[in-house]
């Protein structure tokens, strides 16, 4: 399985954050680690539209590294003073800690019935969490985090990082979901960060930017809105529809093992999806 950043870029950028302790504080609190154990493509990570069983790369975890990569690298190619820069990383970090297990395949559910999203969640963690909230209020601007990660913050402070139409997420998450469906990207996350917040008005540039919109297209078309990829979504909102006194806020806080735990059949029968799919591609049907 290709790896969507060589590990001597992610050497490079996790080095330098280790090297600051207050960006440490972040790195290391739970909300940020349990996203470790959060699926990237939600319950499409247990049907055959991905590649192989498993992949390290597909949990919230390793998006939001990637996330603050990018961000970082177009921070210092900005010249951002190291307040700034710190603040756009740990925003780039910090962007999903508020996903339930499954990430978006459960959250039209919960939205509905709880009341809450993902935003509302990571807001909360970054308020009550009580390591995370030390950290942030002894050395952030916490109105300034939550605006940037809400896409509300001004350009002036790095806000179209997150807030334009291709921003740091979207290129992150685009380009590893197709390396989860076992694509080989003709773009990189650097080149199309370079091609959208440095130089966007060069016509070689347009041309890569066009480029992404077309992989970001073909993302949608061919898996996230697929048959299989709406079936697997369904599914698990219609399981806690079913049986509504299941979920409670406190299960959004937990992680995907937990779930499996507590929710056994709900996976049984995405793995039985998982393995009708694959019948189906070996008869020659199709899992789209």
């Amino acid at each position: 399985m290709p790896k969507l950043y060589p590990d001597r870029y992610m050497k490079k950028w996790m080095g330098e954050w280790h090297a600051d302790p207050i960006l440490m504080g972040v790195l290391c609190s739970d909300p940020l680690q349990r996203l470790r154990d959060i699926s990237f493509l939600g319950a499409i990570d247990y049907t055959a539209l991905v590649a192989g069983e498993s992949n390290e790369q597909s949990n919230r975890w390793e998006h939001s590294l990637g996330v603050a990569a990018i961000t970082d690298f177009v921070a210092r190619e900005r010249q951002y003073d190291n307040e700034k820069r710190r603040h756009l990383v740990a925003a780039a970090l910090l962007h999903d800690i508020g996903h339930a297990p499954l990430s978006h395949s459960v959250e039209p559910y919960f939205k509905r019935r709880l009341g809450v999203g993902h935003h509302d969640l990571g807001e909360y963690l970054m308020e009550h969490d009580k390591v995370l909230s030390g950290v942030l209020n002894r050395h952030f601007d916490l109105s300034l985090i939550k605006a940037l990660i809400a896409g509300k913050a001004g350009q002036d402070w790095g806000g179209d990082l997150f807030s334009s139409p291709i921003n740091v997420d979207t290129i992150d998450g685009i380009l590893r979901s197709m390396v989860r469906f076992g694509e080989a990207p003709s773009l990189d996350p650097f080149t199309v960060a370079h091609a959208a917040f440095l130089e966007p008005d060069q016509s070689e540039n347009r041309t890569i930017l066009d480029q992404f919109w077309s992989a970001k297209g073909q993302v949608y078309t061919n898996y996230i809105t697929s048959t299989m990829g709406v079936l697997a979504d369904s599914y698990c909102q219609d399981y806690f529809e079913s049986n509504q006194r299941l979920l409670t806020t406190d299960h959004l806080m937990e992680t995907e093992q937990e779930w499996r735990q507590g929710f056994p059949d709900l996976f049984l029968t995405l793995g039985a999806l998982r393995a009708e799919s694959q019948s189906l591609a070996r008869e020659g049907g199709g899992v789209h």
